[in-house]
C-alpha cells in the first residue's frame, strides 16, 4: 500500500483498502468473531485476544488510510484507546514486523476457507429448500477424503461450528444424502436442523439448554460466561 503512495497509484490503494475491508474483515473475519466477541467472559482471554487483534488491525488500516481520508482517519483516531499522538497526520505509517507472518497457518488457513465455501453453498441450498432459516439453526455433518484434508479438519474440529457460523458441526463417515464439495474434491456435507433448543442468549441450539435452575433458558457455555462475569 505504501508503494501505491510513492507511484501515485490511489486506484490500488482504493482496491486494497475495500478489498480488505469487505472481504477480508466483514465477510470473514468480523462475521465469525462476533460470537466470540458477544458471548465470552468480558475479561476471557478469547475475547480479549480478538480485541486487541481488531485494534492493532483498526490502529494500522487508520494510519494507512489518512492521506486520502484524511477527515475519517482523524475522527477514528480520537476514538482509539491508549496514549497516542494528537492527530493521526502526526503518526507514522505501520511498520511491517516480519516476525507476524506465518506461511503455514496462512495455508491452513486458506484451506479452512475452501471448506468453508463448500459450507455456505451447502447451507444456502438448505435455506432455499426450507429446511432451514438462519445459519444457527442448522447442524453440519462433513464426511472429509482420508489424508490432509481429514486431518486437518480433525485438528480444528472444535471450532468448525464457529467457523461455519452453524450450532454444531460433526465430523463423520458414510454421508449418503449430502451436496459434494466443489473447492474440496472428495468433501461431503449434510445439513439438518440442530439438535436441542435455542439459546436466547447466543442463539445457538444446544442440548444443554434447561439443566441448570439458575439459568434454564441458556447454553453450557453462556452459563459459565455469566457465572464467571458475577
Amino acid at each position: 500500500m505504501e508503494r501505491s503512495y510513492e507511484e501515485y497509484e490511489f486506484h490500488v490503494l482504493y482496491h486494497a483498502v475495500h478489498n480488505f475491508c469487505s472481504v477480508d474483515m466483514s465477510a470473514f473475519y468480523l462475521d465469525v468473531l462476533k460470537d466470540r466477541l458477544y458471548i465470552s467472559p468480558r475479561k476471557g482471554l478469547a475475547r480479549r485476544s480478538a480485541q486487541t487483534a481488531m485494534y492493532r488491525i483498526l490502529d494500522a488500516l487508520t494510519r494507512l488510510i489518512a492521506p486520502v481520508l484524511s477527515f475519517t482517519a482523524d475522527e477514528i483516531w480520537g476514538h482509539l484507546p491508549g496514549e497516542r499522538e494528537e492527530c493521526v497526520h502526526l503518526a507514522g505509517f505501520p511498520r511491517f514486523e516480519s516476525r507476524l507472518l506465518d506461511a503455514e497457518l496462512e495455508e491452513r488457513y486458506e484451506q479452512l476457507l475452501a471448506v468453508r465455501s463448500d459450507v455456505s453453498k451447502a447451507l444456502e441450498l438448505a435455506r432455499n429448500e426450507k429446511r432451514i432459516g438462519h445459519s444457527l439453526d442448522a447442524i453440519v455433518r462433513i464426511e472429509a477424503p482420508e489424508g490432509l484434508w481429514r486431518d486437518l479438519l480433525e485438528k480444528y474440529r472444535s471450532e468448525l461450528a464457529t467457523l461455519f457460523i452453524v450450532s454444531q458441526a460433526e465430523l463423520t463417515e458414510g454421508l449418503i444424502e449430502a451436496v459434494p464439495g466443489e473447492e474440496v474434491k472428495g468433501l461431503k456435507i449434510q445439513v439438518a436442523k440442530a439438535a436441542g433448543e435455542k439459546c436466547e442468549r447466543c442463539w445457538n441450539y444446544s442440548e444443554t439448554i434447561g439443566e441448570s435452575d439458575r439459568y434454564p433458558t441458556v447454553c453450557h457455555r453462556c452459563r459459565e460466561a455469566l457465572a464467571t462475569d458475577e
